[in-house]
């Protein structure tokens, strides 16, 4: 018979105190410690303790540490250990477990006893009546590996029953059982019951599939863990090469320049910085999920391999919910586009010394490298232009001073009729979404720059496939996709054509009640992994989906998300826009709130709309009231901080967008658009 596989010696080890496990205690998770150690690392927790290797939380039982359930799988694997170092150690020579005769030498090993026994305590062993039925295995065949050590491990006993070897297993139950608890407290007229064996044998094909399963997903999430190096590596290897690039320009204008050189390295590594923190966190999620993998794969492998039916059907339970889990779970993505960071010279102000150049994030779409399993269009969103923190144009936050260029949409045919929201298209047409007046449906329409009318969408009434109803808010992604939130229940998606190719509902989070009343999809905006958030104001939660209108997550919010903008440390701009009590927030990416947006002290009226956000995370909000009193775009801090008024040239202001890369505000007021230069 060939050996059985040696018993891995990382799964008998405390992960606190790097010892062979005493009293081992087993967590949900499948990890397990002494339980000493786990107690003292738990102490001074009241309700929950965190595992020391996968840093899940768990409730600790009533009873404290000591009632989480005990690993006996360890105690035997332990069992086995030791019996196979002692059976191949160098100088093998194994003492009898009876005399303990330091001369004695082990000739054989009782089953039944769970002990070496020399050849004089061999003959008095089969001579005394209550040892005669015992098994004896010589030591020779198991040394040699003629009998397997695994056959040879003491049997499991009932607890309730002394002596009582555990042969049934009670699927109604799911636990182990003696033939004494077949009558008593099983009986086959209430309970099924199986053969051991025949238990076991269903299991370890079940938990087989689960480990297939999960291998999937460990390939998956190394797959991911490899991208993040990659693009980690990427970074380091784009950022000389941009710092060179940017050398190189300083040196033709050295003397005037020198200042102006530092600053943009300065942005170049503060970039830099930003992203290999992003990666590092996603990483850091990736390595996670990995050991949780690896932990209970190399759990459920000695189980179902080298562990005997004993002990797989004690900890089958654990085992399957844990796999089940681990094969569900959706690993973390990566985001390519983290992966460089340029430095373009811009020759034509060398001369002047007022710029060396541009920085930029990542790669454009043709050639940013996607992470396993994602389309290289869905990476990022325009970063030339938008509400949110997409712009990665020149850094000019704060206020400064903006003159007002051109109006239009107040007069000719296309007038607007109760003004919303507004983008910059791929191919560099305004859209604007004009939410119409009582008994119409509203419409979206396209203008050039200049103020010319071009065409629409679709603004027939009705809620049919293409068809929108009140459109609030629309946003554009890198791909030239056009997404328009509007009094329905789904998002509507249209190409760079205008033409409608599908729609998606959003889902609420967990904590959400279903009975919420109907579905009002308002907030909408572009985070910085090229996914849509959209905001559901009855039900208060922002939903985020690929730009398929695959669904991601969604977070609960307090208020309702009328109006979202994202900076470039995700963290995220909410306004209300009018629904009840008139309020903006600033939320970290779970929801949670960070700052209120308090109104400036000469406002009277504050009723936040439209938001948008600078490259350097200024934001820009518009207060949606007439200018006599206090409408206008009005400038933040990301830590809250008023910081002044951008323009009251304004009146009932309600979208926002920048084009930073050429000094532009677009606002969009009830019943006209105005577009803003900075000076």
């Amino acid at each position: 018979m060939a050996r059985s596989k040696p018993v891995t010696k990382d799964l008998t080890d405390c992960g606190i105190c790097l010892l062979t496990i005493e009293e081992p205690k087993a967590l949900p998770c499948l990890h397990s410690y002494c339980l000493k150690c786990l107690s003292q690392w738990a102490k001074g927790k009241k309700d929950k303790v965190r595992c020391p290797i996968c840093s899940q939380d768990f409730p600790i039982p009533p009873e404290g540490i000591k009632g989480f359930i005990t690993n006996f799988v360890i105690n035997t694997l332990k069992d086995r250990r030791e019996l196979e170092e002692k059976l191949h150690a160098k100088d093998a020579r194994v003492i009898c477990s009876c005399c303990g005769a330091t001369d004695s030498k082990a000739e054989a090993y009782c089953t039944d006893c769970g002990g070496f026994i020399c050849e004089d305590c061999g003959a008095t062993h089969r001579k005394i009546l209550v040892f005669q039925d015992h098994k004896t295995i010589p030591y020779i065949d198991l040394q040699s590996g003629k009998v397997d050590i695994k056959s040879v491990m003491k049997k499991q006993c009932c607890k309730e029953h002394k002596g009582q070897v555990l042969r049934f297993y009670c699927k109604t139950c799911g636990v182990l059982i003696c033939h004494e608890c077949t009558i008593i407290d099983h009986p086959t007229s209430s309970h099924s019951l199986v053969n051991l064996k025949h238990a076991t044998k269903e299991q370890r094909s079940e938990v087989n599939q689960l480990m297939t399963d999960c291998n999937k997903v460990r390939d998956m999430v190394e797959g991911f863990l490899k991208s993040a190096e990659q693009v980690q590596h990427n970074l380091e290897k784009s950022l000389e090469k941009a710092k060179a690039a940017l050398h190189q320009a300083a040196d033709a204008a050295r003397e005037k320049i020198t200042q102006k050189e530092k600053e943009h390295e300065a942005e170049l590594s503060q970039a830099a910085a930003v992203s290999k923190k992003q990666i590092e966190a996603q990483k850091e999620s990736l390595q996670m999920q990995q050991t949780r993998l690896q932990t209970a794969l190399q759990m459920a492998t000695e189980v179902t391999q080298t562990g005997s039916d004993h002990d797989l059907a004690l900890v089958f339970s654990s085992l399957k919910d844990n796999l089940s889990q681990l094969r569900d779970m959706k690993p973390g993505t990566v985001d390519g586009n983290l992966g460089e960071v340029k430095f373009t010279p811009n020759p034509s102000t060398l001369s002047t010394a007022l710029s060396l150049g541009s920085m930029s994030i990542g790669r454009n779409k043709s050639n940013a490298p996607a992470s396993p399993g994602v389309k290289k269009t869905e990476i990022s969103a325009i970063r030339s232009y938008s509400k949110s923190s997409q712009s990665r144009g020149p850094r000019h936050g704060g206020i400064g001073t903006w003159k007002l260029s051109i109006q239009f949409g107040n007069r000719g045919q296309q007038i607007l009729q109760d003004g919303r929201d507004i983008a910059i298209t791929s191919v560099g047409e305004l859209i604007v979404l004009d939410n119409g007046h009582y008994g119409s449906h509203g419409q979206a329409m396209l203008f050039n720059q200049s103020g010319d009318f071009k065409h629409s969408l679709d603004t027939k009434q009705g809620l049919k496939s293409g068809q929108i109803s009140y459109p609030w808010n629309v946003v554009v992604s890198q791909d030239g996709r056009i997404f328009i939130t509007h009094l329905v229940s789904h998002v509507n998606v249209y190409d760079q054509n205008r033409t409608y190719k599908y729609r998606f509902p959003t889902k609420s989070p967990s904590n959400v009640s279903s009975d919420a009343q109907d579905t009002a999809l308002y907030g909408l905006a572009l985070d910085n992994q090229g996914c849509l958030l959209v905001g559901e104001c009855n039900q208060k939660y922002i939903s985020k989906h690929r730009l398929d209108g695959s669904h991601v997550s969604s977070i609960k919010v307090t208020i309702q998300p009328g109006y979202i903008a994202v900076t470039s440390t995700d963290k995220l701009i909410v306004s209300n826009g009018g629904w009840s009590y008139p309020i903006a927030q600033v939320l970290d990416p779970t929801g949670n709130i960070l700052h209120t947006l308090k109104p400036p002290s000469d406002v009277s009226s504050w009723i936040p709309y439209g938001i948008c956000c600078t490259a350097d995370d200024d934001i820009y909000i518009a207060n949606c009231q007439p200018a006599s009193n206090g409408g206008g775009i009005y400038c933040y801090s990301i830590s809250g901080q008023y910081m002044g008024c951008i323009t009251k040239e304004v009146d009932e202001p309600t979208g926002l967008a920048l084009i930073e890369s050429e000094n532009k505000m677009l606002v969009v007021e009830s019943k006209s658009v105005k577009i803003f230069s900075r000076q």
